[in-house]
């Protein structure tokens, strides 16, 4: 039961406090108590898909993530962190990432704000009026920094790529942003036969699944398993065939210039040899099939 309180507690402090603060990139640190420091943010970008809260002990360097959001894209959110050590000055920042691959840095911001005063430089009991208009202007000109038209400049994170090649090392197909480059690689495994070769870290290379060509054998020109070819033409009465025979590697062997004949055998003298033969199938002067036939080898 004091466990459940102590949420409801957290979850009634996030709330007070992001109705008090300003939207990303200015978020809220708030210590609770001894060690537990509340951090809390509204987030305006609907886009966002990767949000973490990052803890340091020095305000510009040594940051260490310690909270990642599991939904980064809702308007308000906040994390308490258990952890910080009771005493010591804690930097605060958030990084976020949007869908377009962006990233960014939030300023550093602790629960206390020390100002470094010199005892000579602390107040006096006589201020004069030039000192007393000075004190102003320089009070407007913080309000002005502070002020939600001016937010901090977040320094933009240098982009890290993956190449990718096609077929080989000689032909770049695309550069893709790390951070979309596991939806590249899950729809490459999901939807298709092709293969990723990792050829170093940044560096990927595609190959294309080449399906085996599966023969079909021609219904017009075929082999009938002895020495002969066999042409079946049922509509030759209807149309002009013509039928050009060639080697394996598409050297010219002869032409019928005129199928007058509704079955036609040609004899294995006409190819010479046995083996593979290519043909195309011309019916009116349009090419109807392109095929090839095997020629038995006559023992």
């Amino acid at each position: 039961m004091k466990k459940q309180a102590v949420f409801i507690l957290i979850f009634v402090l996030i709330g007070f406090s992001l109705r008090a603060q300003d939207t990303l990139p200015k978020f809220t640190v708030k210590e609770l108590s001894k060690g537990k420091i509340l951090v809390s943010w509204i987030n305006p970008f609907a886009n966002c898909n990767q949000l973490m809260v990052q803890r340091s002990y020095d305000s510009l360097k040594f940051f260490k993530s310690i909270y990642s959001a599991q939904s980064p894209d809702l308007p308000q959110n906040g994390f308490v962190d258990n952890e910080a050590a009771p005493g010591v000055k804690t930097f605060y920042r958030i990084f976020y990432v949007l869908e377009s691959g962006e990233y960014f840095f939030t300023k550093a911001t602790s629960t206390t704000e020390f100002k470094n005063i010199k005892p000579q430089e602390q107040a006096k009991p006589d201020i004069s009026q030039d000192d007393n208009e000075n004190s102003k202007a320089n009070k407007s000109k913080e309000d002005k920094e502070k002020s939600p038209s001016n937010p901090p400049v977040v320094k933009p994170v240098e982009k890290k790529y993956i190449t990718i090649y096609k077929l080989n090392k000689d032909s770049v197909l695309r550069k893709i942003e790390v951070p979309f480059y596991k939806k590249f690689k899950d729809s490459i495994a999901t939807q298709t036969k092709d293969t990723l070769y990792f050829f170093s870290n940044d560096e990927v290379i595609w190959k294309p699944y080449v399906p085996k060509p599966v023969w079909k054998p021609s219904v017009y020109i075929f082999s009938d398993q002895t020495t002969y070819i066999i042409v079946q033409l049922p509509q030759y009465k209807q149309h002009k065939y013509r039928i050009k025979f060639f080697e394996e590697d598409w050297k010219e062997l002869f032409e019928i210039k005129h199928v007058n004949e509704e079955k036609l055998i040609l004899d294995k003298t006409n190819f010479i040899h046995s083996g593979w033969f290519n043909f195309e199938l011309y019916e009116d002067d349009k090419l109807k099939e392109k095929n090839k036939v095997y020629l038995v080898k006559d023992y």
